[in-house]
């Protein structure tokens, strides 16, 4: 069944062109704007959405308190109790899910159709009556408190934490979305429903929906959700990163094996370019067993078992991420194969058959985004959110097939720069 339900998804919205894909773009009568594809092949209605904002907006030295207040919607509303909630939503089919990260809250929301009612009336209680009881903080933060410590004796997980403190210069978007085990204390409940009232803002919502709802009925609903919540103007602070750090920095720790993180500035989502550095990096590092970092460094000569770097994107600005594990004799050997790979992907730019593949990967992978009806509305919302346009689904193809190699090598050579390279090393290193 799950086969032939994707078989159906995959035919219903992709063809040899992106014209399948069709969707409205509906309005609210509170001014709510959300697309909606319509699918009656399985009795269940999904949702994603988000809200800009996220950890970036966490006050000074209270880093982790959005991350707290998300992990709390669930345990404790007006209506419910934390086992209650919990209980309504298994006996109803309901699922409900939120998350935080650096510039925005993100939450998905599943229900079969027979119970919406049900299900939107939690998806309410949680965005509009969370209570945040005292005991149900204590246990959360003592959740968290565990995590942090998991996190704190885990290698891989050091070494990013420590690239981002220290590639960022401390700054607000170096911080651990988690917050710490310092500023975890310094949270109290008036600091969580505080960021609680600030961040759920009508008009820093965006919103996918797919399934078996009608779109009147659909606009019903998310006015139920959202209508009622207040509009402020948001200013994204993540509109620039300026003053990277560069070169490298070495935390000791006893170890046979040493982490490497590394990176250097990128582009934001919203770049006109960004899918062209996409197709670099494919190139470069992002390709898998087809990369140049994966062939040179571990085909050629056996450095690490895997080595992989990667676009980040914020909405206005971005970074190029990689990381490997390699012995501690081969950290230093290993670093210069990276910025020798950089360089040449600078100097010589990638050849017409490279191109090739990554376009043909890239057309190919997008169809994984059709999996499910939750995996659709994420898609829908993620679209939105970066205003890529109600045309984007016509025309992603098309972006695809108009990339040059004369303009992708022009941009290879501005964009990546082996000298502005920081590299995290988290180990015994010998370098």
């Amino acid at each position: 069944m799950r086969f032939i339900f994707f078989l159906f998804l995959t035919t219903f919205f992709l063809s040899k062109n992106s014209d399948a894909i069709q969707f409205e773009s509906l309005e609210t009568k509170n001014g709510i704007k959300f697309w909606l594809i319509e699918d009656k092949a399985l009795p269940l209605v999904s949702i994603s959405f988000s809200f800009k904002g996220g950890s970036i907006l966490d006050p000074v030295g209270k880093s982790g308190v959005t991350s707290l207040m998300t992990s709390l919607l669930d345990e404790g509303t007006q209506n419910f109790t934390a086992s209650e909630y919990r209980l309504f939503k298994r006996e109803n089919g309901i699922k409900i899910s939120f998350s935080t990260s650096k510039e925005r809250i993100e939450g998905t929301f599943q229900v079969v159709k027979p119970r919406l009612q049900e299900g939107f009336y939690l998806l309410h209680e949680s965005i509009n009556k969370a209570k945040f009881p005292l005991n149900e903080i204590k246990k959360v933060k003592s959740q968290v408190e565990a995590s942090i410590k998991i996190d704190n004796s885990n290698i891989s997980t050091i070494a990013s934490n420590k690239f981002n403190k220290f590639f960022f210069k401390d700054k607000l978007i170096g911080r651990n979305t988690k917050g710490s085990l310092e500023t975890l204390v310094n949270i109290s409940r008036d600091d969580i429903q505080s960021i609680y009232r600030s961040s759920f803002i009508k008009n820093r919502l965006v919103i996918g929906i797919a399934g078996d709802i009608e779109p009147n009925l659909a606009k019903k609903y998310v006015d139920y959700v959202f209508g009622d919540l207040p509009s402020k103007k948001f200013i994204n602070p993540i509109s620039m990163l300026e003053d990277l750090n560069k070169g490298m920095k070495i935390i000791e720790m006893k170890t046979p094996q040493t982490t490497v993180v590394f990176g250097q500035k990128g582009l934001g989502r919203k770049d006109k370019e960004y899918f062209a550095a996409r197709v670099i990096n494919y190139v470069l590092g992002g390709g898998g067993f087809q990369s140049r970092l994966y062939k040179e460094i571990r085909e050629a000569n056996g450095l690490v078992y895997s080595i992989y770097s990667y676009l980040l994107p914020y909405e206005y600005a971005g970074v190029i991420v990689g990381g490997f594990q390699t012995r501690n004799q081969n950290v230093g050997k290993t670093i210069e194969k990276v910025k020798t790979e950089w360089n040449r992907i600078k100097t010589e730019g990638i050849t017409k058959i490279e191109l090739q593949n990554a376009k043909t990967y890239y057309k190919g992978s997008f169809s994984r985004n059709f999996t499910s009806t939750l995996s659709i509305a994420s898609l829908l919302m993620i679209v939105q959110y970066y205003d890529l346009g109600e045309d984007y689904f016509d025309k992603r193809d098309l972006i695809i097939d108009n990339l040059k190699l004369n303009e992708l090598n022009n941009l290879a050579k501005n964009l990546f720069d082996s000298e502005t390279l920081f590299f995290m090393i988290v180990g015994e290193p010998k370098i």
